[in-house]
């Protein structure tokens, strides 16, 4: 049952071909889903403990892969996956051909002037501790900042480079998929990108790795070209500068650089002598006859050393801290933004049905004989019930029983309310509340309920409370907005007309909440 990013894709690809779906469409969607919910589910499952939710989840990931393979279509995950494992292939050759190129081209020697030692450790070893060096600096400011690795310019560029290949794939996509579905693949590929602060860091780290993998190519290649060339012709290495440095102060420059496998590898194999850094000291006026092939040639073993250490073994240890930080953050999902909280109040939720029972029908006749349903059909009466925080405006609250609050808020049953709070009384009265809710018990544990009256379209002063209500609460509550429509004589919670309910999916998604939940608390008569 491990998740991967592929499966994320589909995730919420199926959630946004199922949120966009017509309005009669949703009670079939209920039903298909409480069927996966019986199938998937033993007595004690629930979607409580972040196991249930991921193993509901992935169960149902599973059907939609089922059905989408029955009508011969392809999922943008399995697409991605297949273009990803190319350019888990790409990145490396490429770096190996580039560095590989970059080696051979700077060690062309051509008999009378030996390879600047310094300009090759500046070139190919200090460049890239200054870029890693850059790259960590950057993600301390980003930490400051609290700003996300998917505001980067850079990682964005190239995570809309692989979305385009990815909808360009004509021979997976193109081919299989309608202009409508090709259409709906993209932008639900725009909300997964656009979920950046609800996935943290997990829609990045894979081009992350991908840098990395570019990163071990490319010291392979330079690596290589240096032995090659080194076995294949008589390269000459040695050392000049305007700068008036002694053969003493460059063996001792060498040493220090030498540190870190000097320990392990001994004599002349670590760094070259004080007598080799004399004899390999470059004096343009004199030129390289009176300089012995020996001190020239003792330089080699050092400079591939110092590109294995300083070049390809960070970015070794990074691919391997970064594909573990993937790991861990894949396991660690718990799966409670808003889509997912309505998927699973779906599966949850039993159906009810007002169709009556005809006379002749055996279980009529002997109701005392019923056969006892399925172990799957039976609920838990034991499982764990989620805390609910109920917020009412004060107008619906006078307009209704405490009763008929809650018996709406916890039709699911699977909700225990804490307490039903009033809201608009005033300005100071809610300010009040606000600041109160971060002292309550266990209020990360809570659920919020905010009911609101869909016909009365979401005003600044409602989108206001809402972002303050998430500060108040903290990023782990789900913040559900149940819309009813206009009172009925009898009854306030009445269903709320579905383009008024699109009206306030709409304007809420602008707030950029992952566990911001607007839906219908009555669902229409059938």
């Amino acid at each position: 049952m491990k998740w991967r990013i592929w499966d994320i894709i589909d995730l919420e690809f199926l959630l946004h071909r199922d949120a966009a779906a017509a309005p009669e469409e949703q009670a079939r969607f209920h039903a298909r889903d409480r069927t996966i919910f019986l199938n998937a589910a033993g007595p004690a499952t629930g979607p409580e403990s972040a196991a249930d939710r991921r193993s509901l989840l992935k169960a149902w990931l599973n059907h939609g892969r089922a059905s989408a393979q029955t009508a011969a279509a392809v999922l943008p995950g399995e697409t991605a996956a297949g273009i990803y494992a190319l350019l888990r292939i790409a990145f490396p050759v490429a770096g190996l051909l580039i560095g590989g190129a970059a080696a051979l081209s700077f060690l062309s020697y051509t008999g009378d002037r030996p390879v600047n030692v310094f300009a090759y450790l500046t070139l190919f070893v200090a460049s890239q501790l200054l870029f890693l060096l850059f790259l960590l600096g950057l993600s301390l400011y980003r930490l400051a900042r609290r700003s996300r690795l998917a505001d980067s310019p850079l990682y964005s560029l190239i995570a809309r480079t692989i979305l385009r290949l990815i909808l360009s794939a004509r021979h997976r996509v193109g081919e299989k998929l309608g202009a409508a579905q090709r259409l709906a693949a993209q932008a639900a590929m725009g909300t997964i990108i656009s979920k950046g602060r609800a996935y943290g860091p997990l829609m990045t780290l894979p081009i992350v790795l991908l840098t990395q993998l570019f990163g071990v190519g490319l010291n392979l290649g330079l690596l290589g070209a240096t032995l090659f060339k080194v076995a294949t012709a008589d390269i000459a290495f040695g050392w000049q500068s305007t700068l008036r440095l002694s053969p003493a102060a460059v063996h001792t420059l060498a040493e220090k650089i030498a540190l870190p496998w000097s320990w392990a590898v001994g004599g002349e194999a670590a760094l070259p002598t004080l007598t080799q850094v004399e004899g390999s000291r470059i004096i343009l006026k004199e030129g390289i006859a009176h300089l012995a092939t020996p001190d020239l040639a003792s330089w080699w073993p050092f400079l591939c050393l110092a590109v294995l250490i300083y070049g390809l073994l960070p970015r070794l240890l990074l691919f391997l801290g970064v594909a573990l930080s993937l790991r861990r953050r894949l396991d660690a999902l718990d799966f409670r933004q808003g889509s997912h909280e309505q998927l699973l109040l779906r599966m949850s939720t039993p159906l009810v049905s007002t169709r009556g029972q005809r006379v002749d029908e055996p279980a009529a006749a002997a109701p005392d004989q019923a056969a006892p349903r399925p172990a799957r059909e039976r609920e838990n009466a034991s499982a764990p019930a989620r805390r609910l925080l109920v917020l009412i405006p004060d107008e619906l609250f006078t307009a209704t029983s405490r009763e008929e609050i809650e018996a709406a808020a916890n039709r699911s049953g699977r909700y225990r309310i804490a307490e039903i709070l009033r809201t608009g009384l005033d300005y100071d009265a809610d300010r009040d509340l606000l600041a109160a809710l971060p002292n309550r018990a266990a209020i990360a544990e809570t659920d919020l309920l905010l009911i609101q009256e869909a016909w009365q379209p979401p005003i600044l002063e409602q989108l206001d409370f809402l972002r303050e209500l998430r500060r108040a609460v903290g990023p782990a509550a789900c913040i559900r907005i149940g819309l009813i429509g206009k009172p009925k004589p009898d009854t306030i919670f009445t269903p709320a007309a579905d383009e008024q309910r699109r009206v306030w999916l709409q304007k809420t998604a602008g707030l950029g909440d992952p566990c911001l939940l607007c839906e219908g608390l009555v669902h229409h008569a059938s």
